[in-house]
């Protein structure tokens, strides 16, 4: 019976740090988010916690986390770039101001569309 209740601890304190360490990594990865500039500027920015990668057109600048007082700060010798909430400023030597971008909604699929009309139409 002490064999039985020890082997069930064991099996779910397994099941515990596996979540943990799945859940660690998940955090390390980096996170993709699109975000429109203009009707037709988009910029993606891939980010972990000390460093971004900003893909804007054709070139990818990569960027180290800085200390800030607003939004989440990257900068790197020749661009920069600043998240607050759903909105990023991102400035390059090599690019035009951009202005605000907000962080783009993804695209829903079929079905979650419906769902969304439907309640929305009730």
């Amino acid at each position: 019976m002490l064999t039985d209740t020890r082997l069930k601890v064991a099996g779910s304190l397994m099941v515990v740090l596996s979540l943990l360490g799945a859940a660690q990594a998940h955090a390390a990865t980096p996170t993709a988010v699109r975000y429109q500039c203009s009707p037709r500027q988009n910029l993606v920015v891939s980010r972990t916690a000390d460093k971004a990668l900003v893909r804007f057109i054709d070139r990818t600048y990569e960027l180290r986390r800085t200390r800030s007082n607003i939004g989440a700060k990257y900068t790197s010798p020749t661009a920069a770039l600043i998240i607050d909430g759903p909105s990023v400023v991102f400035v390059a030597e090599n690019r035009l101001q951009l202005g605000t971008c907000l962080e783009a909604l993804p695209a829903a699929a079929p079905a979650e569309m419906a769902l969304a009309l439907a309640a929305r139409n009730q």
